[in-house]
């Protein structure tokens, strides 16, 4: 006679001889340890029938209520996770700074953007050409235009330094003295020591010719006056003043004004980003040149000439002032400072 049992784990069902109830044997499906049961007492032919059913109930009962005991796998070493494919971690990191200088120089092939520059190109047209000539209040609307376009040159380079491409909006933020005023300020430092030298040059000139008083002298008759030694020197100072102006515009637009005094920091700055730096300062050094050639043949060029040429002078003027933006935003990790 054989003994029927069921692993209680998975089900399985197995048979053993009578002489081995009592003892255990091992689920060859999950291994869970099975005890063999004691051979059932036989009953009269009364009690077979319903014992053989109450049997097969219990069995099938038991088969319905079996959870399945999941097949345990050997652990192995977790991988480290490389990142999805074209995922943050599996892309290459590049630095975006010729990309984004790219996309300055086409700044007006969004249409936002050239809409934005149509408009400033207007308004400094009106600042230019009308407004001189109508009176008092023609010079209080020059005034107010030309306060509003410092203000917002300074919005450029401010908005360049978190990587934005857009251009700002037209909006005044601050006003329009204080920001003129600053905008004047911050070429007035640079060119300082030039025209220092300038004054004191003329002064000593006109003093040894023996005249009591400096007469007033135009530009060209300045030039023409000074001796070619000073003239030389007068030059290198006001270049490197233009030099200078990038470092110190981006401290006022972004740290206010009173950082133009830690001067110790900008050089420290240009010195570990040379490179860089002489790139930027050069731009608004082409810039410079460009404005003061059209400023020189004003009178040549005509009225549509002059409109041509200040609709070049504002673009390469907002190419430069993003420039100064993007040195900070690509490069800041080489200031000498940080504003967060």
């Amino acid at each position: 006679m054989t003994i029927k049992v069921s692993c209680g784990m998975c089900g399985k069902n197995y048979k053993a001889p009578d002489k081995a109830a009592g003892k255990r044997l091992r689920c060859k499906e999950c291994g869970e340890s099975i005890k063999i049961p004691e051979p059932e007492v036989e009953y009269g032919d009364d009690d077979d029938g319903f014992s053989n059913l109450l049997a097969d109930a219990v069995e099938l009962e038991s088969k319905s209520k079996t959870i399945r005991r999941p097949v345990r796998k050997p652990m192995v070493k977790a991988e480290k996770y490389q990142g999805d494919e074209d995922g943050p971690v599996t892309r290459k990191k590049e630095n975006n700074y010729t990309k984004d200088l790219m996309e300055t120089f086409l700044f007006p092939l969004d249409p936002a953007n050239m809409f934005t520059f149509v408009m400033i190109w207007v308004l400094l047209c009106m600042r230019d050409l009308i407004l001189p000539y109508g009176g008092r209040l023609g010079f209080m609307g020059y005034i107010i235009i030309l306060g509003w376009y410092s203000n917002y040159r300074f919005s450029v380079i401010y908005e360049a330094t978190s990587g934005r491409k857009e251009l700002p909006e037209l909006a005044p933020e601050e006003g329009y003295v204080i920001p003129m005023l600053k905008w004047a300020g911050t070429w007035l430092l640079v060119h300082l020591p030039a025209f220092l030298y300038m004054g004191v040059v003329i002064y000593l000139l006109f003093s040894n010719l023996g005249d009591e008083a400096v007469p007033f002298l135009t530009p060209e008759e300045i030039v023409e006056a000074m001796p070619f030694f000073h003239l030389g020197v007068f030059v290198f100072l006001y270049c490197l003043g233009l030099f200078f102006w990038p470092i110190l515009a981006l401290c006022v637009a972004v740290g206010g004004f009173e950082t133009v005094f830690r001067i110790d920091l900008m050089l420290l700055t240009i010195w570990r980003s040379k490179v860089a730096y002489f790139f930027t300062a050069g731009g608004m050094f082409l810039t410079s040149v460009v404005y003061t050639f059209t400023a020189i043949v004003a009178l040549q060029l005509g009225f549509f000439g002059i409109i041509i040429m200040m609709a070049i002078v504002l673009y390469m003027e907002i190419v430069a002032l993003r420039m100064i933006g993007l040195y900070y935003h690509h490069f800041k990790k080489r200031f000498a400072w940080h504003w967060g």
